[in-house]
């Protein structure tokens, strides 16, 4: 019998769907930031909807992983290329800790606590990291707890930017520290529990392919997008 490759259809939609946005996204970053464009108007909720949606798909994604070990090195080699690469293109926009070091980390914590992790009922799991996601969510802006705890700055002198405690001087081009995010990433862990999906022939729709090759994807597409944009604006 022909061997039949099956795949969580639904979660691989809705990860090709937000790397189309991310694409769209950085897009329009690099034309406003690189190129003149002006389009006079603020992106900082669409990132953050991108950002979201991948971080809690990536927790949710946990439960069909096995080889983290494997996993955590290669999205660590990808970590030190787009450091380095982002540095050699441009050096005041260089990102040093952005989604995919914290993916990197996530992998590492998760591979160390999860025979903790999954003793925890998955509704308190649940609605703890709720919790102490939205509480923590602006600690690199100095205060946790919706502005109502002010953290001393110097711990924040520390440049312990990695847990989301940068020092002043710090600035990443794309910034997602452990902390909150680690804590949307166990929501997204936890909600395996609560929405169920289930295995079926894999689709062959577009959205569907890029979803099940987003880390590839991820990597290549600012070094096409500026290819594209550079060939484009060098015509004119």
């Amino acid at each position: 019998m022909e061997n039949i490759k099956k795949r969580y259809n639904a979660i691989d939609f809705l990860r090709g769907f937000t790397i189309i946005n991310m694409i769209i996204f950085h897009g329009l970053f690099d034309l406003e930031n690189f190129y003149g464009f002006n389009f006079n108007h603020d992106f900082y909720y669409y990132q953050q909807y991108i950002c979201i949606s991948f971080i809690l798909i990536s927790g949710y994604s946990t439960h069909f992983s096995n080889n983290f070990k494997k996993k955590f090195l290669i999205l660590t080699g990808l970590s030190i290329l787009i450091s380095l690469g982002s540095y050699i293109f441009s050096k005041e926009d260089a990102i040093y800790f952005g989604v995919i070091h914290f993916f990197a980390a996530a992998t590492l914590i998760h591979m160390l606590l999860k025979n903790y992790i999954k003793k925890i009922n998955p509704r308190l799991g649940l609605i703890f990291n709720t919790i102490l996601f939205v509480s923590l969510k602006n600690i690199y802006y100095g205060s946790i707890f919706f502005g109502k705890i002010i953290i001393p700055r110097s711990i924040y002198s520390l440049n312990l930017f990695f847990l989301g405690l940068p020092s002043e001087n710090f600035y990443s081009g794309d910034y997602f520290p452990i902390i909150p995010w680690i804590f949307l990433f166990y929501m997204g862990y936890f909600l395996f529990d609560f929405v169920k999906f289930t295995k079926k022939e894999a689709s062959h729709n577009f959205i569907n392919v890029m979803g099940r090759h987003s880390l590839l994807i991820y990597f290549l597409h600012q070094i096409i997008l500026i290819g594209v944009f550079s060939l484009i604006f060098s015509l004119n």
